[in-house]
C-alpha cells in the first residue's frame, strides 16, 4: 500500500513545484504595500492543484484502508464457515478528487479459440405412414357418382327393292320358288354380286322354271309338294351363278333361335344379300332383307350384338308382308305367319351331293336358314 501511494503522489508533487517556480515571478519592491484584492481573494492555480493532489492521497489511503478491513472481514467469516455473497461497498470519492483506482488497467488479450467444425446439417425425419387411426370416411359421405356409360351404337340396314318381290299365287305351293325368284332380283337391284348372271324379272313363268328346276335337285319325297332347303339352295346358286355347285348360298341348320337369328343378320350385313327363313315348322318360304340392332356391328362377323328387329317379305299374297318390320319378340314368338319356329318336316330321306347330307338328319328340330357365304 505504502509504494502504491508513493507511485502516485510524487509526479503530482514534482509537477505542482515545477508550476509554482514557473509561472510566479519575483515579488516587485511595492508588491507588499498595495496587491490587488482579487488577487488576495482568488486561489492560486498552482495551490488548488496541490490541495487536490493532497486529497487525491488521502481518498486513496482510506480506500486501501477500506479494502483491507474488507479483506480481514471476509478472512473471519470464512474462517467462521459463513458465506457472505453481498460485495463490501468502497468508499466515494468527493467531487473534484481523483479515486487513485480509477485509472484503466490494461486487460490481457484473450487466446484465440479454435474455430468449431461445422456440424452435419441432420436430414429432415421422413413423414411417417398414416396409422390405422385416421377415421375412414363414414357412410354419411356421399360416394361420387359413375359416370354415365355410353349408350350402345345402333345398327340398321335394309335392302328391300320394291320392284324386286312377286307374290307365289296362283300357285300356293311355289314359296321357295317365289322367294329365290324375289331374292334374285333383290341382289341385281342392290349391284351386290360379283360373277353374277340373273336378269330381274317377276314373271310368273320364269316362277314356274325355278320350281321345276328345286324339286329335280331336292332330297324331298316328290310325293310332298313345293321343295325342300336343299332345292331352294341348289335353284338360287343355279339361276344366279350359272351352277349348282356355285357355292354362294348354302343351307345352315341351328340349335337356338337366337343363334340362328343372329347368323340370318351376320349374313345380310356381311354379303348385302337376303336370306331365306324355313318358317312355320318347316312348311313355309320367306326371306328377310334387314335389321336393326345395338352393339357391335354385326358386319365385322361380332356377335355382341342384340336384335331390336328385322324386315320380313312373306310370298304368300294372303299374308302381304313385304318389307315387313318384325320385332325380335315377335319373330321369336309371335302368331304362326311370323315366328321362326323349328323345323319339323320329315320327308327328305335322300343324301344331297352337294353337301353329304341327309336332309331330315341334318333339319330336324333346327332353325334352317339359306344364307349367302360369299
Amino acid at each position: 500500500m505504502t509504494t502504491r501511494r508513493a507511485s502516485l503522489l510524487l509526479p503530482i508533487l514534482f509537477g505542482t513545484v515545477l508550476a509554482l517556480s514557473v509561472s510566479q515571478p519575483a515579488a516587485p519592491a511595492w508588491a507588499g504595500r498595495a496587491s490587488s484584492p482579487a488577487a488576495s481573494v482568488a486561489p492560486d492555480a498552482a495551490a488548488v492543484q496541490a490541495t487536490a493532489a493532497v486529497d487525491a492521497v488521502a481518498v486513496a489511503d482510506a480506500a486501501d484502508v477500506s479494502t483491507e478491513a474488507s479483506r480481514a472481514d471476509s478472512d473471519a467469516v470464512s474462517a467462521a464457515g459463513v458465506r457472505v455473497d453481498a460485495p463490501v461497498p468502497t468508499a466515494t470519492p468527493r467531487r473534484g478528487t481523483v479515486a487513485a483506482d480509477s485509472a484503466p488497467k490494461p486487460t490481457a488479450t484473450p487466446a484465440p479459440t479454435a474455430t468449431p467444425a461445422p456440424t452435419a446439417t441432420p436430414a429432415p425425419p421422413a413423414t411417417p405412414a398414416p396409422t390405422q387411426s385416421e377415421p375412414a370416411p363414414t357412410q354419411s359421405e356421399p360416394a361420387p357418382s359413375p359416370a354415365p356409360s355410353p349408350s350402345p351404337q345402333t345398327w340398321t340396314l335394309d335392302i328391300y327393292d320394291a320392284r324386286a318381290p312377286r307374290y307365289q299365287n296362283p300357285d300356293n305351293t311355289a314359296c321357295t320358288a317365289a322367294a329365290a325368284q324375289s331374292m334374285l332380283n333383290t341382289i341385281a337391284y342392290t349391284g351386290s354380286a360379283s360373277g353374277f348372271v340373273w336378269q330381274p324379272t317377276t314373271s310368273y313363268t320364269v316362277q314356274g322354271e325355278i320350281l321345276a328346276y328345286e324339286r329335280a335337285n331336292m332330297t324331298m319325297l316328290t310325293t310332298s309338294a313345293g321343295s325342300d332347303p336343299h332345292g331352294w339352295r341348289n335353284a338360287l346358286n343355279y339361276y344366279g351363278w350359272g351352277s349348282i355347285s356355285a357355292g354362294a348360298y348354302r343351307d345352315s341348320a341351328y340349335s337356338s333361335f337366337d343363334a340362328a337369328a343372329k347368323a340370318a343378320v351376320r349374313a345380310v350385313a356381311r354379303y348385302h344379300k337376303p336370306v331365306g327363313i324355313l318358317a312355320r315348322a318347316g312348311t313355309h318360304a320367306q326371306f328377310i332383307t334387314g335389321y336393326q340392332v345395338t352393339g357391335a356391328d354385326p358386319a365385322t362377323g361380332s356377335s355382341d350384338f342384340s336384335i331390336i328387329g328385322v324386315y320380313l317379305t312373306d310370298p304368300y299374297q294372303a299374308v302381304a308382308h313385304r318389307d315387313f318390320w318384325l320385332t325380335y319378340t315377335d319373330w321369336r314368338s309371335g302368331g304362326s305367319w311370323v315366328r321362326f319356329s323349328p323345323y319339323t318336316e320329315s320327308d327328305s330321306p335322300y343324301t344331297d351331293p352337294i353337301d353329304g347330307h341327309v336332309g331330315t338328319d341334318e333339319w330336324y328340330g333346327h332353325w334352317v336358314l339359306i344364307v349367302p357365304v360369299r
